[in-house]
């Protein structure tokens, strides 16, 4: 441990690690400085290297008060979503620099990075179900330790954590919950459970009022009045109340209303849950964003997950007027939409914000709604409003969209539903890792009849594809990555259902791609560039006449080689074609963590490799 001393304060250097467990040797003093320190380090690094920043700031006192008491890494603590896991890598004897990046530590929980990281998460909602396994597991393995499932008050509300807490109440294995309620998804929690937490939160006069009575009436002379108004008081909650109360409504003993930032708390709650026999949820309110100005007042979730900022100034609006976020691209033709068809109607699972949906929905507050993190939910929901007549558009991220793989299947491909998935974060994440890749979608869709999958290159297709959307009355997927696309001048496109586009022309070698990369290729390659608007149907007629060329090269940067590569490959085998078939796309393993750049160059998949595939295959002719 490096220290400083500064007015007689002993300040931390956690830019090198600090020893595992050291703040089980820290007064509560010294940790209140560990996490003033924790705060500004977190804060620091996710300003250069981007990260999660308001989760992170909330749970800094929860996570030391956790190592303090618990015996990590024997006892097992599970990051629900995960994105709340840098004071757990700091105390661990890691560090934020170099975070998210090829060097650095995940951004999320990662158990090739450390022993402290027992279970990786990145998805919503599985910390319970994924602890009471681990339980049961210690119960019959005859072991002794503590699991422990950090989750937020949003993450409770999803199904997956309620089909967990209804079996927790008969399950005779001891876990501990430890339920963050900020009032936060990403940026405001939706429904009636949030509601509940937030009456619980708003309690704090009746704790005041307790704390008073104790003082008051526990001395020696008034102690039996103060045990008789106890006994009163229990009486009333025990038979009256506690039956309205949500969390001890699973048959679970649950302490409510601790202060998730009061270290002294927060050790008594996480000591008594050590000692307790059986399960237990520790309610614990927290500020998302505290320590940093800009963070603590964000009403909108914008420092919830932050590109690389300004430590002194904050988040700035981009200056760039030569570019768009693809996300704002399809946001604008979402509002387009909404304008032109009154039978539009807009569903999204917690990213509005990241999605650029936000303003949006406060336009328009009857066609478009929140189902809050609950993504099985939302494709049901499309589904029944494209049942009965409307035009569903489920905006979603890619990695998400996994979880509503049945939904998709059973709900929309099967019966032909008039719903359009708009698949945010399509392809490599920057810096998100393993567990945020947008590469699996079309693979998972190729599985489903009835869906066309769609990408654009540029404004002017995107805008092209969406006119073709609204009067499509099938299942369709129009996929996009993270990033920005240039503004370009708007010219007017006419899409058909699986047709393709040669964009540029040569001999001997063809390139079949899709998406923003086909934009370079145009540029940079000297070949025929065919544009793969449409993933799925195939351009049969296309193929056909690219049956002459001597090279076929699938490229496909975006998505894996079981996705749009395998069902080109497979066309192609089953027309008869005789010349050589190249497949670089991303290969079907989960990719660590790295800027987009790095990650396509370690799979060879690079307009630099590609350029040099091309001088290697010409070399032969």
């Amino acid at each position: 441990m490096t220290v400083v001393m500064e007015k007689e304060i002993v300040h931390f250097d956690l830019d090198h690690p600090l020893a595992n467990n050291i703040v089980k040797t820290l007064a509560n003093d010294e940790l209140e400085t560990l996490c003033k320190d924790i705060r500004e380090n977190i804060i620091k690094h996710t300003s250069i290297n981007g990260g999660h920043l308001s989760s992170n700031l909330g749970v800094v006192e929860i996570t030391v008060a956790m190592h303090k008491v618990f015996d990590f890494p024997k006892d097992k603590v599970v990051f629900d979503v995960g994105h709340q896991c840098y004071t757990h890598k700091i105390l661990s004897g890691r560090t934020l620099n170099n975070l998210r990046h090829k060097d650095g530590v995940c951004g999320f929980p990662n158990k090739s990075e450390s022993e402290y990281d027992i279970y990786e998460t990145g998805h919503s909602s599985t910390s319970i179900s994924a602890v009471m396994g681990m339980a049961m597991a210690r119960d019959i393995n005859n072991d002794n330790y503590e699991t422990i499932a950090l989750i937020g008050d949003s993450a409770f509300t999803n199904g997956i954590s309620l089909e967990a807490m209804n079996l927790l109440s008969t399950f005779p294995h001891k876990v501990i919950i430890v339920l963050n309620d900020n009032n936060r998804a990403i940026s405001a929690s939706r429904g009636q459970i949030k509601q509940h937490f937030e009456k619980m939160r708003l309690s704090k006069s009746y704790l005041s009022i307790k704390k008073c009575c104790k003082n008051v009436l526990n001395h020696k002379f008034t102690r039996f009045l103060y045990r008789f108004l106890r006994a009163i008081k229990n009486f009333f909650k025990y038979h009256l109340l506690t039956k309205k109360n949500f969390l001890n409504s699973f048959n679970v003993y649950a302490i409510s209303n601790i202060d998730g930032h009061d270290i002294e708390s927060l050790t008594k709650a996480f000591e008594y849950a050590k000692r307790s026999e059986k399960s237990i949820i520790l309610h614990i309110t927290t500020i998302k964003g505290k320590g940093y100005k800009y963070a603590l007042g964000d009403e909108t979730g914008k420092y919830h997950g932050v590109e690389p900022f300004s430590y002194s100034e904050g988040l700035k609006p981009s200056s760039n007027d030569k570019e768009i976020s693809w996300s704002k691209v399809y946001s604008d033709l979402v509002e387009y939409g909404l304008d032109k068809d009154e039978k539009m109607v807009v569903v999204n699972p917690a990213t509005t914000i990241g999605s650029k949906l936000d303003d949006i929905f406060d336009k328009y507050p009857n066609r478009c709604i929140d189902v809050g993190i609950a993504e099985e939910h939302g494709a049901i929901f499309a589904s029944g409003l494209a049942n009965d007549g409307l035009k569903p558009y489920y905006s979603i991220y890619s990695t998400f969209m996994q979880r509503a793989y049945d939904e998709l299947s059973h709900d929309i491909s099967r019966m032909d539903q008039n719903v359009t998935l708009l698949i945010d974060r399509a392809g490599l994440p920057n810096s998100d890792g393993e567990t945020h890749q947008g590469v699996f979608d079309v693979a998972i869709l190729n599985s489903m009849p009835n869906f066309a999958i769609a990408m654009a290159k540029d404004m002017n297709e995107a805008k092209a594809l969406f006119d073709f959307s609204l009067n499509y009355n099938h299942p369709l997927a129009i996929r996009y990555p993270r990033g920005n696309t240039k503004i370009i001048k708007e010219e007017e496109i006419k899409l058909e259902l699986g047709k393709w586009v040669i964009e540029k022309e040569d001999k001997d070698i063809a390139i079949i791609s899709t998406g923003p990369i086909v934009n370079d290729l145009i540029n940079e390659i000297d070949a025929t560039i065919v544009n793969a608007i449409f993933l799925r149907p195939l351009d049969k007629e296309m193929l056909t006449n690219l049956m002459s060329y001597k090279d076929v090269i699938i490229y496909d940067i975006y998505g894996i080689e079981e996705g749009f590569s395998s069902l080109v490959l497979s066309e192609l085998n089953k027309m008869g074609y005789k010349g050589n078939i190249h497949v670089m796309s991303i290969p079907n393993v989960f990719i660590k963590h790295d800027n987009i750049s790095s990650q396509l160059k370690t799979l060879n998949i690079d307009l630099d490799t590609l350029k040099e595939k091309i001088k290697e295959i010409k070399s032969g002719y």
